[in-house]
């Protein structure tokens, strides 16, 4: 049969299947057809993914590069992030903190604001988790951390530094490497590199592996471990548009080209270089990273980004892991209702059980 009219395997509609096309290139014409949710998910997760897809039509995203003004930028950035904070962050925060109790300690450490999470109880005091929490390098620094944080130190009964790091659009890179280096530097006067971890999620996951190049550029103690969720360093591929559509958003999603926007956290950056896509340095540079875990999901706009690192750190000889979630978007693992995200929660402790040490 000719590649060109090949017709789709029958589905579950009663629907017959239509052609589609396939041009010299390999761009293929998809017919409209319908998507059920992944039979892989829970039912809790597909409670929530029906609920929260008829209720939206799918995820609501802003696109930051299509401002004209540096005004219209900052106003569409302040309702950006209270939005988030009221109608998500700070409610589910609450309610993870009710789940897991931690006590939560405003600081400083390295003259940089930090939120020291601890568990109830009894708690490992010989190692200690760095936090750096997402929210696209403009906002997350209260409500997002707490997410990330209060399951971590209560699961993994260890201590939680989350950093309240400097972002756009009133700062500029390195402004987010540079205060985390601080607080990992003063962290080395009381633990030992092997016994610290950092992992970040989203924006988060980005800075991690932009905080790793940062020591090894300046000759710095690397970390045990790290893991990355929900983010990459970068590489675009099938995820843009499969992502998408799974979400019920029209093709594509660049959702990391962060770089994009006149007026943001990255808007200031010269030429492309390690220190923002460490992929950039190459093979010899990338095999001096950490074990590195990659946490993703079949329908997250950052799942090529996902694969594209850890296939890289891996190829260069690194323990580079990536766990993907059948089914499931970015950051699922937020809402710790869901078996899913207990599943990553656990994955992420076991790695950073294993090597750090």
């Amino acid at each position: 049969m000719n590649a060109a009219n090949r017709e789709p395997r029958m589905s579950n509609s009663t629907q017959p299947p239509q052609a589609y096309a396939v041009t010299p290139q390999g761009v293929i014409t998809v017919p409209s057809f319908d998507l059920p949710l992944s039979r892989a998910l829970s039912p809790q997760a597909s409670a929530l993914q029906a609920q929260a897809y008829s209720n939206s039509g799918g995820l609501s995203m802003v696109n930051f590069d299509l401002l004209e003004t540096e005004e219209t930028y900052k106003g569409a950035v302040d309702a950006f992030r209270a939005g988030i904070d009221e109608m998500f962050a700070k409610p589910l925060a609450v309610r993870l903190l009710a789940q897991f109790p931690v006590t939560i300690e405003a600081s400083k450490i390295g003259n940089i604001p930090v939120d020291i999470f601890t568990p109830v109880g009894e708690f490992d005091p010989d190692h200690v988790l760095i936090n750096l929490h997402g929210g696209a390098f403009c906002s997350g620094a209260t409500y997002i951390s707490q997410i990330e944080s209060i399951p971590v130190a209560h699961l993994g009964q260890y201590r939680v530094v989350s950093i309240d790091y400097r972002q756009g659009y009133e700062h500029k890179f390195p402004a987010a490497t540079e205060d985390v280096c601080a607080v990992y530097a003063e962290l080395l006067k009381t633990y030992s590199a092997g016994r610290i971890g950092i992992y970040g999620g989203s924006a988060g996951g980005s800075l991690t592996l932009q905080v790793i190049a940062w020591l090894l550029e300046h000759g710095i103690e690397l970390p045990g471990a790290i893991a990355v969720l929900g983010a990459g360093a970068g590489g675009n591929g099938d995820g843009d548009y499969f992502s998408a559509i799974g979400t019920a958003v029209p093709p594509p999603i660049d959702a990391f080209n962060l770089r994009g926007n006149r007026f943001g956290y990255f808007s200031e950056v010269g030429p492309e270089s390690p220190l923002i896509n460490p992929l950039l340095g190459g093979k010899g540079f990338l095999a001096n990273y950490p074990p590195s875990l990659f946490i993703t999901g079949t329908r997250a706009f950052d799942l090529s980004p996902a694969i594209a690192t850890q296939r890289a750190l891996f190829q260069a000889g690194v323990d580079a892991q990536l766990h993907v979630f059948d089914g499931m978007g970015h950051c699922f693992y937020y809402d710790t209702a869901l078996p899913e995200s207990l599943d990553a929660y656990d994955t992420l402790l076991r790695f950073f059980q294993k090597h750090m040490c």
